[in-house]
């Protein structure tokens, strides 16, 4: 590469610079007929460049409104999906809870945010969409039965009171034989199902549901297995004990349900 001394570099700006300022001062000399014949002529030869930077500025134009639509576009098309996932993962949730047609319950999902500090085990903070109305004793499921239901309510954050807290009792009657109980959380891993008398007739293996006798959860909301039938100390009731299907140590996603007429 041949080099180019710093002196040499400054003598052929000074140069340049001259020639410019000789040109420019012998266009201002030059008569008024003659510059405007001479500006006449640089329009002419610069029109069409003027057209084309025209184009190109309304090519980039073009260019900016079309990504503007696709991602617009693109948006629509996941919300449209997501709707769509939702509403399979409704029904879904509606066939294993074995909802019958002749209720018709909105689907509200809730997200877990935080675990209530006052009562860690028996209840959790959620959320819900700014527009879900929701209201206090409103049954809470997930895809594995019935998880709790809902207290306090504070704007778009509620309170889960579950199925583990002693505060949350469910009416529920066993699945095989029909005897009514009461389903109520004692302490340790299982529940218990208490007002069953000595006399009736339940059987370890058998599923325990919801009666819907108790006002607020709905009927045949699956709540454990029957894992332990014994007289126990009462007189009259039997003890037993129930394995719930929810694993109320890993919940992640809820589901609200409100009758229709509660929209």
């Amino acid at each position: 590469m041949k080099w180019i001394s710093p002196l040499v570099s400054r003598q052929k700006a000074f140069r340049t610079s001259l020639i410019l300022a000789g040109v420019s001062l012998a266009f201002l000399l030059l008569p008024i007929g003659l510059k405007e014949s001479f500006s006449s002529q640089l329009q002419l030869l610069y029109s069409p460049f003027y057209g084309l930077s025209n184009k190109i500025t309304d090519l980039f134009e073009v260019y900016d409104i079309n990504r503007q639509l696709k991602a617009r576009i693109t948006d629509q098309m996941l919300e449209l999906t997501a709707l769509r996932e939702h509403q399979k993962e409704n029904a879904r949730l509606r066939e294993l809870l074995g909802f019958k047609e002749t209720v018709s319950y909105e689907l509200i999902s809730a997200a877990i945010v935080a675990l209530d500090p006052k009562r860690r085990q028996n209840a959790v903070i959620t959320e819900v969409e700014p527009d879900a109305k929701v209201a206090p004793d409103l049954p809470v499921v997930n895809v594995d039965g019935l998880v709790g239901k809902t207290t306090s309510v504070l704007g778009d954050l509620l309170t889960v009171e579950l199925l583990t807290s002693p505060n949350c009792r469910a009416a529920a009657r066993d699945a095989n034989t029909r005897v009514l109980g009461i389903v109520r959380w004692a302490g340790g891993r299982y529940l218990q199902f208490d007002n069953v008398s000595l006399s009736d007739t339940v059987n370890v293996g058998d599923t325990v549901i919801t009666s819907g006798l108790g006002g607020i959860f709905p009927e045949d909301l699956p709540v454990g297995t029957i894992v332990s039938v014994e007289e126990g100390r009462s007189p009259f009731f039997k003890s037993i004990q129930i394995e719930p299907f929810v694993d109320f140590g890993a919940l992640d996603e809820l589901i609200i349900l409100k009758r229709s007429e509660e929209r």
